[in-house]
């Protein structure tokens, strides 16, 4: 049996108001495949400048990937004017206690907004390696503030979902540079996230 938990973070805030990673990493310890939504990198007031790393290392028996829909500049020059590169970024996580062929970030339209934010918002595809075979993990944010934009979002997810076969995974075709053949892409898939729906919700 195969332990799926999906968890929405946001940005590792508690309802207590505290920042802490090793409570959430403590939360999931213990599921083999584990989808994070709202995990960040060098966000404004959020003190782990990089919670991928911060939470590979706090969960060191797991595979993971990390896909920022979100992915801004927020960088500048050090004091000889030289580039000094850094990234805001804001998206989804798997870890898997098995190995993660593959992975793609699949952006998810969105509208543009003027009266108040509207992040970009994505679903980060994984292809596990189980013992009993690969499956495709998807962790997923939907709009939180927009129910118009949240169905244009799933009417673009779902074909791509059960219509896989079509576009195939990272890599398609025969052998690529360096022997990479191309990864299996099962039929099977387990979406994990926050879809920002309730029970009543279209």
């Amino acid at each position: 049996m195969v332990k799926f938990v999906s968890y929405n973070i946001q940005y590792s805030k508690g309802r207590d108001g505290r920042h802490d990673l090793a409570r959430i990493a403590d939360a999931v310890r213990g599921a083999d495949v584990v989808a994070l939504q709202e995990v960040t990198r060098n966000m404004p007031g959020v003190p782990d400048a990089d919670q991928p790393a911060a939470l590979s290392g706090l969960l060191g028996d797991y595979f993971w990937i990390y896909g920022p829909p979100v992915d801004v500049d927020s960088g500048g020059r050090d004091a000889d004017g030289r580039p000094a590169n850094r990234r805001t970024q804001f998206g989804n996580m798997i870890l898997s206690r098995y190995p993660i062929l593959s992975s793609r970030l699949l952006l998810l339209p969105r509208y543009r907004s003027y009266d108040m934010p509207n992040v970009q918002c994505g679903a980060l595809e994984g292809v596990v390696g189980l013992a009993s075979g690969p499956l495709r993990v998807y962790s997923v944010h939907l709009n939180s503030r927009n129910g118009a934009e949240r169905i244009l979002q799933i009417d673009d997810l779902l074909p791509r979902l059960f219509d896989h076969h079509r576009e195939g995974g990272a890599l398609t075709g025969p052998a690529w540079l360096g022997g990479l053949a191309e990864v299996p892409m099962p039929e099977d898939c387990v979406v994990m996230g926050d879809c920002n729906l309730t029970p009543d919700s279209p």
